[in-house]
């Protein structure tokens, strides 16, 4: 799969890898950050691996949510 961002099967695996993420984000009880910063920051890191090589939709949605936990401040 090219790295072309008009690639429309990377652009729907980057879809589902987003949803995916997202909807294991927001947890009852956990500490977020703002849902718009969330979601650009999300968007950002998704297409950041996908340049970097991966197209496992697991993978991506893991690492965008890997990457959303850490910039949430820590609970307290």
């Amino acid at each position: 799969m090219p790295n072309d961002p008009s690639d429309p099967e990377l652009t729907r695996l980057l879809a589902r890898a987003f949803d995916l993420a997202w909807e294991r984000y927001f947890l009852p009880g956990r500490v977020t950050i703002a849902a718009e910063v969330a979601r650009t920051q999300l968007a950002k890191r998704l297409v950041e691996l996908a340049r970097q090589g991966e197209r496992d939709e697991s993978a991506l949605a893991a690492g965008g949510l890997k990457h959303l936990i850490s910039l949430a401040p820590p609970a307290r």
